[in-house]
């Protein structure tokens, strides 16, 4: 792992729903010590989540009792579980701000979620949207995430194009949100590390993504199943 005693900005890449996510995040913190945690979140998702979560397990688990026994082990229902579920960034950011008496914080535009999350109910978690999904490709969730984690460093090595559509309003907005907020944050706090996807990380030539936007900073990089190296494990 780089020596990141140099860096007062830390970007650490993530897989949305990594079954060891947790575990490798609260061993990275805690190896990191920083002084304030964010997480790619906005303070609406976290709110609504936390206000209709119990709601969409009971959902999830009704729908399921209608699909055949194996159901939830299907790679799309374990990722739609995980999907529902709490974000483990914000478990294990939230967990190690209350272990070492420092600051978390959501740090996200809300209009995806304002727009994507009332439909979890009426849309994601009912019965056909489920039995759709098993008529997709499987596999294991632990294989998808480090394929996950390959292309990630592929991307970091290559920097292949993205396509991202200079006239993308949303997605510059968000990206540009995120960048002048680390700045601000990264110009208060001694380390700052912040838990996001992956994608926001890699040097896409034609995006002024996050990594872009603040590379002038000189951050650290990792990404978490680098805490393998921590936990002793190699998931590769």
């Amino acid at each position: 792992m780089q020596d990141i005693a140099k860096y007062s900005l830390i970007l650490i890449g993530t897989v949305h729903g990594d079954p060891r996510g947790y575990e490798r995040a609260w061993a990275l913190l805690n190896h990191l010590g920083p002084d304030l945690v964010t997480v790619e979140i906005s303070p609406f998702s976290l709110r609504y989540r936390l206000r209709h979560g119990p709601g969409w397990q009971r959902q999830l688990s009704q729908s399921l009792a209608e699909l055949p026994a194996d159901a939830a082990r299907h790679l799309a229902i374990q990722r739609l579980t995980a999907q529902v579920a709490l974000p483990f960034e914000v478990r294990a950011a939230r967990d190690y701000s209350r272990n070492r008496g420092v600051t978390w914080r959501p740090l996200d535009l809300g209009f995806l979620s304002r727009r994507h999350l009332p439909r979890y109910g009426t849309e994601l978690l009912s019965p056909a949207n489920l039995k759709a999904l098993l008529s997709t490709p499987d596999g294991e969730l632990k294989e998808y995430v480090a394929a996950e984690f390959r292309r990630a460093r592929l991307a970091v090595r290559r920097a292949p194009r993205r396509l991202f559509a200079p006239g993308d309003s949303e997605a510059g907005r968000r990206e540009g949100f995120l960048a002048r907020r680390l700045r601000r944050l990264a110009s208060r706090y001694g380390r700052v590390a912040h838990l996001g996807g992956w994608e926001h990380l890699a040097p896409w030539p034609d995006s002024p993504n996050l990594w872009r936007q603040v590379a002038d900073l000189t951050p650290g990089r990792l990404f978490l199943d680098q805490a393998d190296e921590l936990l002793g494990t190699d998931d590769e």
